[in-house]
């Protein structure tokens, strides 16, 4: 009785999971939230990870100057981009991670460690906007809740196979199964999507940070700098890696930048400089 209520409702959401259109690319999508629920989704997350970072002592925003050079990008390249309405927030948290992230929804976290002179990721303004745009262009894709939506049909089938053991009293192999369909779907297969991700935020994000008047080389420069730093490293390590070899975002942005040189030559931010 257990397996087929389960069943019954994999099959529901599978036929309701709304179809969307990509604002970015115009292709039809499965996307099971709507876009108010990424901001809201969002929202939260960002006000998550603020409060844990204050519990830990670590300042927010407390940079003044950097906190409004980093608005005033995500303005600029927000404006831009294929969903400039959403309510874009980039906030300042000052500890010496390298990393910047989005939520959906457009709330963005960028950590001081980023722009670090000795083990940071960036060194000028135009490849700050080249991190940023990247992670505008994940906000544009709706990576975080296309991928929650990949995920969620093979999840729920996992329950449905525990389900089903726990009726037939076989709860190991019930255990053994769902632990196996879900070291495939999270392991592999969401694995090979974020890869597909990774690679689509670059090359979006490439246009976009030359449409707000950034050098678009600026991006080049990043993983010409990381691919040296990981050069040697074993390329089967890759196979389950969440981002592309760095040589191989490299290349794409290489095939990328004519047209991203043209927006960055035509942009009205540059003229306005």
């Amino acid at each position: 009785m257990k397996m087929n209520i389960c069943l019954s409702l994999i099959c529901v959401l599978l036929l309701t999971g709304c179809t969307t259109m990509d604002a970015v690319t115009g292709r039809q999508t499965r996307n099971f939230y709507s876009l108010q629920q990424d901001v809201e989704l969002g929202s939260q997350v960002y006000s998550e990870t603020v409060a844990e970072m204050k519990k830990r002592g670590v300042s927010i925003n407390a940079d003044a100057v950097r906190t409004a050079q980093l608005k005033e990008m995500v303005r600029r390249i927000s404006a831009v981009s294929n969903l400039p309405d959403l309510p874009y927030e980039v906030t300042l948290i000052q500890t010496n991670i390298v990393n910047a992230m989005a939520a959906p929804g457009g709330k963005i976290m960028v950590y001081e460690g980023l722009w670090n002179p000795k083990d940071g990721l960036v060194k000028d303004d135009d490849e700050l906007a080249a991190v940023l745009a990247h992670e505008i262009a994940h906000v544009n894709c709706r990576h975080s809740t296309e991928a929650m939506t990949k995920a969620l049909p093979v999840n729920l089938a996992a329950l449905g196979v525990t389900l089903f053991t726990k009726d037939t009293k076989n709860e190991n192999l019930g255990q053994l199964v769902s632990a196996g369909v879900l070291i495939v779907n999270n392991g592999i297969v969401m694995t090979r999507y974020s890869r597909m991700d990774e690679a689509e935020a670059d090359t979006i994000g490439l246009m976009y940070m030359a449409k707000a008047g950034y050098d678009p080389r600026a991006a080049l420069r990043i993983w010409e700098r990381s691919a040296q730093h990981h050069a040697g490293s074993d390329p089967a390590s890759s196979i389950f890696s969440t981002h592309p070899a760095d040589a191989v975002r490299l290349q794409n942005l290489r095939t990328q930048l004519p047209a991203a040189l043209t927006a960055y030559d035509t942009s009205p931010y540059r003229r306005a400089l």
